[in-house]
């Protein structure tokens, strides 16, 4: 009889509970570990982004810089590359500074004094003529103008240019319109301004004649040497205000003996973009804080850096401004950068700010200066 075989027991494997204890131990270790890891992962980029998004506040800021970027090279026309400085401005400030846009639709909202004025003759050198006591300048403009006649005299040899016209009161104004629309019989001028919307208010503005033969002629500035001047003013932060071609923007017929004072590094934006000033104004919103900053490299070599600022309204605005770096982790030791700040006397401000100092020139220097001039007795000026 044959031996029956009974199928072979499987063997059983009896699990020791304190091994379980163990592997259950070390895998909630590893869920641990890995949730730590994607909490900081997403942290980071939470302040990353927050970086790149919010504009900097209060009275002195840090750009929260990632690590792996401390050894990258500046950009200074990112806001992360600086700390700030703020100040409050007010709507009441708009019409202040060297850029503000005046023209037929835009009221001049400032005001200047004669305690803000120059009387040119007084200060002028003697590579040109003015018309009389009464032309009158703020010093930053007068500055300026010195300068560029100087220059203009060392490489042309003439000192035949007059200033006939500065600083113009708001009633003074009007008068002009109104003669003009008497002899023209118009109901508007697009060569005379109105009262209280000329150019001639701030008090940065010029009109040059030429006194060649004995007469006084303006048609002469823009031609021949004295073309010099309308492509040159731009060096010395002038602009030919009412040029050819943008009458529908200025609302003025050409006039090549306009000449405004904006800033050399606004001069050289519109100099190098062929704008006028209302073209600059619009163009220069597309820079902010958060946006990024406008870098010009002037002819004599400075940089720039410029931005816009809009207004809050009543309430008040803070602008704010870039301090120099300088190693001191004390704030009360640190510095703006050199700055001005100017409303465009329609919705904002503007700000800009010296981020490298130039050392070139930006013409011949002069080997001397002219004779001095007979003055033009006041009635042979002309209006």
């Amino acid at each position: 009889m044959a031996e029956y075989k009974y199928p072979a027991r499987k063997k059983r494997y009896k699990i020791k509970y304190k091994n379980l204890a163990l592997l259950l131990a070390i895998l909630l270790l590893i869920i641990l570990l890995i949730s730590k890891g994607c909490s900081a992962i997403f942290s980071g980029r939470d302040k990353k982004d927050d970086a790149q998004t919010t504009p900097a506040s209060g009275d002195i800021q840090t750009p929260d810089i990632p690590d792996d970027q401390l050894s990258a090279p500046v950009d200074p026309t990112d806001q992360h590359a600086y700390r700030f400085t703020s100040v409050t401005l007010t709507d009441d400030d708009l019409g202040t500074g060297n850029l503000v846009l005046v023209n037929n639709n835009i009221k001049f909202l400032g005001t200047v004094s004669d305690d803000d004025l120059d009387v040119v003759r007084e200060r002028k050198n003697s590579a040109y003529s003015v018309k009389d006591y009464n032309v009158k300048l703020k010093p930053v403009a007068m500055e300026a103008l010195n300068n560029m006649m100087l220059d203009f005299y060392t490489v042309t040899g003439k000192d035949t240019v007059m200033v006939n016209s500065g600083f113009r009161t708001v009633e003074y104004q009007e008068e002009l319109y109104q003669d003009e629309l008497k002899s023209t019989g118009q109901d508007s001028s697009n060569l005379v301004a109105k009262g209280g919307y000329s150019e001639h208010h701030t008090g940065l503005v010029i009109d040059f004649t030429v006194s060649e033969d004995g007469h006084y002629d303006q048609s002469l500035i823009g031609t021949g040497d004295y073309k010099w001047i309308n492509d040159n003013c731009y060096k010395y932060g002038y602009v030919n205000r009412y040029p050819a071609g943008k009458e529908s923007l200025t609302l003025i017929d050409n006039e090549p003996w306009h000449f405004r004072y904006v800033g050399v590094p606004h001069a050289t934006v519109m100099h190098n973009y062929d704008y006028c000033l209302e073209e600059y104004i619009s163009f220069i919103k597309n820079y902010t804080i958060s946006s990024g900053f406008l870098s010009v490299t002037t002819d004599d070599g400075s940089r720039y850096m410029i931005y816009y600022t809009p207004s809050n309204g009543a309430d008040g605005t803070t602008v704010f401004i870039p301090v120099m770096p300088d190693g001191d982790d004390d704030d009360s030791n640190n510095q703006p950068y050199p700055y001005e700040i100017s409303g465009n006397n329609v919705d904002g401000w503007i700000v800009t700010f010296l981020y490298e100092k130039g050392t070139g020139s930006i013409s011949p220097q002069p080997e001397g200066t002219p004779d001095n001039t007979v003055e033009p007795s006041d009635q042979d000026a002309q209006q």
